[in-house]
């Protein structure tokens, strides 16, 4: 191997990584020296509240909360089958029974494969009326006190 491809190879290795690790945690932050906001789906009508950095990315009834370089959060409202075809929560073992803001559902603990990239998701999914709504945490371990704020202020309509 030339010299040229051994470093192209190695540029697109740290990239992949960066691309899919780097950025987005918020392990290191502290939720009490934070400013949070109130986020409610205009549409779905579910809220939650988030620290003031992460910026809202709605798609459809979904959102992907965005910060740094990452998606640490996101909620994902859809039906069973096309949960099954994104890759997410159905399909994947459940880790166990949970309760979201009152309504019974399912924990997934599961790597999520987006093309190359994988990351490591615990998803919350209940089913509200004929689909099923998930509020995912992408995270390397167990929910991180920024999360678990996230997810204690979760409501449904």
């Amino acid at each position: 191997m030339s010299d040229m491809s051994l470093h192209l190879l190695l540029a697109t290795a740290l990239s992949l990584t960066a691309a899919c690790c780097g950025g987005g945690s918020t392990r290191d932050l502290d939720p009490e020296t934070l400013s949070w906001v109130d986020y409610t789906h205009s549409r779905a009508g579910y809220s939650l509240s988030l620290p003031a950095a992460m910026r809202p990315d709605e798609e459809g009834d979904s959102v992907f909360f965005r910060y740094d370089a990452g998606v640490p959060v996101l909620v994902r409202l859809t039906t069973e089958e096309e949960a099954r075809h994104a890759g997410v929560w159905f399909g994947h073992e459940a880790a166990g029974a949970i309760t979201l803001d009152g309504r019974a559902g399912e924990r997934f603990t599961y790597v999520h494969w987006d093309g190359p990239f994988a990351t490591r998701t615990i998803a919350y999914v209940v089913p509200v009326g004929d689909r099923f709504l998930g509020l995912e945490f992408r995270t390397a371990t167990d929910l991180d006190p920024v999360q678990e704020k996230i997810l204690a202020s979760f409501r449904l309509p």
